[in-house]
């Protein structure tokens, strides 16, 4: 088995939830302009295919698209900020964790040491 084990990086989590976060913010942006594009496209399509009037009916598809495209971004935005507020929650419990398990091992210590002091003054009588 390797001696290298993978150790805990705080950092790294933080890392990850900031680019989760700078992710989300993109994310509604770009589904809004893809789906609009698409809605641009197939208005187009659609249009000339059924000889409709082109103008109209492509604003029309592009606008449809487009909101349904933003829709998709928030939605796609939230998953993402959940998972970066998992991973943080994680990180924040592993650090309180740490900070009692320190605390108690730090007053076990000191408990077991005074509690010597009284029994080597006792025996010194």
């Amino acid at each position: 088995m390797s001696e290298d084990h993978v150790r805990y990086d705080s950092q790294l989590i933080q890392k990850f939830a900031d680019r989760l976060y700078a992710e989300a913010d993109r994310v509604v942006m770009q589904s809004t302009v893809v789906a609009t594009l698409v809605g641009v496209i197939a208005g187009y399509v659609i249009a000339a295919v059924t000889r409709v009037p082109t103008v109209g009916f492509v604003l029309v598809c592009a606008i449809v698209a487009g909101g349904m495209g933003f829709v998709r971004g928030r939605e796609k935005a939230f998953t993402f900020k959940w998972q970066a507020q998992q991973a943080l929650c994680l990180m924040h419990t592993e650090r309180n964790t740490r900070f009692v398990a320190v605390s108690v091992s730090r007053r076990s210590a000191e408990a077991v040491l005074q509690s010597d002091r009284p029994a080597e003054q006792g025996a010194a009588s």
